[in-house]
């Protein structure tokens, strides 16, 4: 048994290897600087035939997450506004003002189609930032709520998410030295609220919750969960970055999408992900607060140093000012009809998905997701079915 369980991990190994690293022996690698530069036109050469070798299986629709595109079409579109604006540095916005512009236009429409109430007062406005991607406006939120915490005098702020929500919440928490509280989901894989309640301290900063989680594409029930957060004066982040170009569009379209986002006043801030089901280029998202006194923790400003004022309002510094712009020449040239039909079309495609699953003998789905279809088996190895899957040149989450 042993010797057989060592042949078959050598083996998986082997295949890991030969997935993740197939231009082995091409060339020689490059482990430092060349003598002399190579020429632009071979090296473009090479970087044209590794992504035509690459596009295949994504582009013909063999991956499962990963990649969120549009047509042809759009993604040359982006391309060009990749190229117009490859230069802009939003750390420069006396250089850049159109950058600026972009990325609060960007914030401005993503509030409005997550339910930002309307709001007299500016400070209480929802508002928010054009972030890296999905992970980095959750650490940003974090980062938030742990300074707030520290500004009301707790010393270790904690953060309560259910076992499915996102590994960035662990990366969060190791980063900024706070405690995640992990809570086992109930029976129907989503939140389980009595547990989140116990789970509770003085020193929980935030309570978190999905729409949908990853694992499954279930969505947590935020409504309750930000109830209970509101109750006791802690903030709730609603993890939309899966959904939250999706959700709102299916609700539109008649599906049965429970209330997660800024309807819900409990709910104090969202991540969403532009690069997603947005159709920006990889990689944008954006995190968004109900009011500028949870929003202004986000920010690390640096009065006194030799060099002069520097304020940064999210993790980097110099940020590349072409990705915003494609996430605001996404969202300006697709606009509302355009998400509905994708939506229609997207969730047509993953019912197909379901109802096939559902016939195969041994396989079920996990719970009733809208758009990410998990499923399992109590028959069969499930990492099997993944390796045949992938023989027939599928990539499966």
């Amino acid at each position: 048994m042993r010797r057989r369980i060592e042949r078959e991990s050598a083996e998986a190994l082997a295949r890991l290897e030969r997935s993740l690293r197939p231009y082995r022996g091409r060339r020689s690698p490059l482990a430092r600087l060349p003598e002399e530069g190579l020429g632009r036109e071979a090296l473009l050469a090479e970087v044209e035939a590794l992504a035509a070798e690459e596009r295949g299986r994504w582009e013909e629709g063999f991956a499962s997450g990963a990649v969120y595109h549009g047509d042809p079409e759009h993604v040359a579109f982006l391309n060009r506004v990749y190229a117009a604006a490859s230069q802009a540095n939003p750390l420069h916005p006396d250089l850049w003002p159109s950058i600026a512009r972009m990325e609060a236009e960007v914030v401005a429409m993503t509030a409005s189609m997550l339910g930002a109430p309307p709001e007299p007062d500016p400070k209480r406005r929802v508002c928010g930032s054009v972030t890296s991607g999905g992970t980095e406006s959750i650490v940003l939120a974090m980062k938030a709520y742990r300074d707030r915490a520290r500004a009301r005098g707790i010393g270790r702020p904690e953060i309560v998410a259910p076992s499915t929500a996102h590994p960035a919440f662990e990366k969060a928490a190791h980063w900024l030295g706070m405690r995640l509280r992990r809570v086992p989901v109930g029976a129907g894989r989503v939140a389980d609220v009595a547990a989140t309640r116990r789970a509770l301290r003085k020193r929980t900063a935030v309570v978190v919750g999905s729409a949908p989680c990853f694992p499954y594409g279930l969505v947590d029930p935020i409504a309750d969960l930000s109830q209970l957060a509101f109750g006791r004066g802690i903030g709730f982040h609603a993890d939309a970055c899966l959904g939250g170009f999706l959700l709102p569009f299916a609700r539109r379209l008649g599906h049965p999408v429970p209330d997660f986002d800024f309807r819900l006043p409990g709910v104090t801030s969202i991540s969403a992900d532009t690069h997603k089901y947005g159709y920006a280029a990889k990689g944008t998202s954006v995190v968004l607060y109900r009011g500028r006194e949870l929003h202004r923790f986000q920010y690390e400003v640096a009065t006194d140093w030799e060099g002069g004022l520097y304020a940064s309002p999210t993790l980097a510094g110099s940020r590349p000012g072409a990705l915003p712009a494609t996430a605001w020449a996404a969202m300006a040239s697709i606009g509302e009809n355009g998400y509905l039909e994708a939506a229609r079309r997207i969730l047509a495609a993953a019912a197909a998905v379901k109802r096939g699953v559902a016939a195969i003998p041994g396989l079920r789905v996990v719970g009733d997701p809208l758009f990410v279809v998990a499923f399992e088996s109590d028959e069969l190895d499930v990492y099997r079915v993944l390796d045949a899957m992938t023989a027939r040149r599928w990539s499966l989450n």
